[in-house]
């Protein structure tokens, strides 16, 4: 048996831009609740300058132990 597998993040949380606000709200719940969790508003200085569909694949795919998508009707 080998050892538990650790991720960078617990969470990573996917959302239409438009409902950015309830997510921001979410992330920091999160946040406080000493989830570490991937929200762009979170990483804005590690983002800058990064190739965003290379990276974002990576944290989605493999960074992540969740991710939590936001959908809705729009």
């Amino acid at each position: 048996m080998g050892g538990a597998t650790t991720y960078p993040y617990e969470v990573a949380l996917s959302f239409d831009g438009a409902h950015r606000q309830f997510v921001t709200e979410v992330a920091e719940i999160l946040e406080a609740a000493g989830v570490r969790v991937f929200f762009d508003d979170f990483e804005q200085v590690d983002l800058w300058g990064r190739d965003l569909a290379v990276h974002l694949d990576a944290v989605y795919r493999k960074d992540a132990r969740y991710v939590v998508p936001f959908i809705s009707e729009d």
